[in-house]
C-alpha cells in the first residue's frame, strides 16, 4: 500500500523527487525535498503511514519550502512541546520517535550540520498528567464543523474495520508455522495502524471545540473557519483560503493551518489590512480583501 500521493501538495500537486533530488547536498535542499528523500527509504507500510502523518505536520509547521539547513535547535525544541500537546503519552512517544528518525537521517547524510534529534524530547510527565484528567489544563483546539464531521466519520469507519482485520489475524494464525507467516504479520501491522489512528482521533476530539463562524465573530477579524480573500501585493493575484486547525489543514484544498506562517499572520486581522509573511523566498505581502 502506498501513501506517497498524500505528499504531492509539496510540489504543487506533482511528486517530483527525481527532478528535485539533484539538489541534495546543496544549500537549496528544502524540507519538502528532504522529506521526499527520506520517505523513499522507508519500506514498511506502517512506517510510511506514520511518516506521512507526522512529517506532513512538520512541513506545515516550518514551511515546505524552507531550507532544511536553516532549522534551529530551539525551533525543534518548541516543535516538540507542540507535539506534546496532542494526545496521550504513548502517542507522543511514537510521534517523537518518528520525527527523531527523520532528523537523524538528515544528519547521517550530511544535510544538517548538527543532530537536531537530540533537541526533540517528549515531556512524558506532563502528557501523563493531562491524559488522566482529559480537558483539564489542555489547550482547546477550534475546529470547523466540516473537520469535526470528517474525523467522526473516519473513526467510525476505522472501528468498523477492527472485526474483519481481527478475523484475518485469526485465520492467518491458524497456520502453525508463524515464522514466515506474511499474512499474519501484515494483518497485525494493519490492525496496529488502525488502533493508532483511532487513538489519535479520540485524543483530538477530546480537546476539539466547534469554531464560531457567525457574522459577529467574522467582524472581529480572521479566526478558525474564516474564508479569506487576499491579494498578493506584488503580483496582483487574488486567492481564497480557509483558516483551519492543524488537524484539518490541506493545502491542496486551500485549507491553511492557523499555526502555519500564513495562518498566524492572518489571525485577528480585518478586511483592508496588509499582512507580511516571512518565507524562505523573502517577505510575502498580502492585502485582505474580504473575510467570508
Amino acid at each position: 500500500m502506498s501513501v506517497w500521493p498524500h505528499f504531492a501538495f509539496f510540489h504543487g500537486g506533482r511528486c517530483s523527487l527525481e527532478r528535485e533530488g539533484s539538489f541534495l547536498g546543496t544549500e537549496a535542499v528544502t524540507i519538502n525535498v528532504a522529506i521526499s528523500q527520506y520517505f523513499a527509504t522507508l519500506k514498511k507500510p506502517e512506517d510510511q503511514m506514520m511518516a506521512q502523518q507526522e512529517l506532513f505536520r512538520l512541513a506545515q509547521w516550518f514551511g515546505p519550502s524552507r531550507p532544511i539547513s536553516d532549522l534551529k535547535p530551539y525551533e525543534i525544541s518548541e516543535y516538540g512541546q507542540k507535539m506534546d500537546s496532542r494526545g496521550t503519552a504513548p502517542q507522543a512517544a511514537v510521534r517523537v520517535k518518528t520525527v527523531r528518525s527523520f532528523l537523524s537521517y538528515l544528519k547521517d547524510i550530511n544535510l544538517i550540520e548538527h543532530n537536531l534529534s537530540q533537541h526533540l524530547r517528549s515531556r512524558k510527565s506532563r502528557v501523563r498528567k493531562l491524559s488522566r484528567e482529559p480537558g483539564l489544563g489542555q489547550e482547546r483546539v477550534e475546529m470547523t464543523q466540516e473537520g469535526l464531521t470528517s474525523l467522526k466519520n473516519e473513526i467510525e469507519k476505522l472501528k468498523a474495520e477492527r472485526v474483519p482485520i481481527t478475523g484475518e489475524i485469526q485465520r492467518a494464525a491458524a497456520d502453525k508455522d508463524v515464522r514466515e507467516n506474511a499474512p499474519l504479520e501484515a494483518a497485525r501491522e494493519q490492525l496496529g495502524h488502525v488502533e493508532s489512528r483511532i487513538m489519535e482521533i479520540e485524543a483530538a476530539l477530546k480537546i476539539a471545540v466547534l469554531a464560531d463562524t457567525s457574522a459577529k465573530k467574522r467582524g472581529k477579524g480572521v479566526s478558525v473557519g474564516s474564508k479569506v480573500v487576499m491579494k498578493d501585493i506584488d503580483s496582483g493575484q487574488e486567492k481564497t483560503i480557509t483558516i483551519v486547525s492543524a488537524y484539518e489543514a490541506n493545502p491542496l484544498d486551500a485549507k491553511i493551518s492557523d499555526v502555519s506562517p500564513v495562518g498566524k499572520a492572518l489571525m485577528k486581522r480585518v478586511s483592508g489590512d496588509d499582512v507580511n509573511v516571512e518565507s524562505p523566498r523573502g517577505t510575502l505581502r498580502y492585502t485582505i480583501k474580504k473575510i467570508l
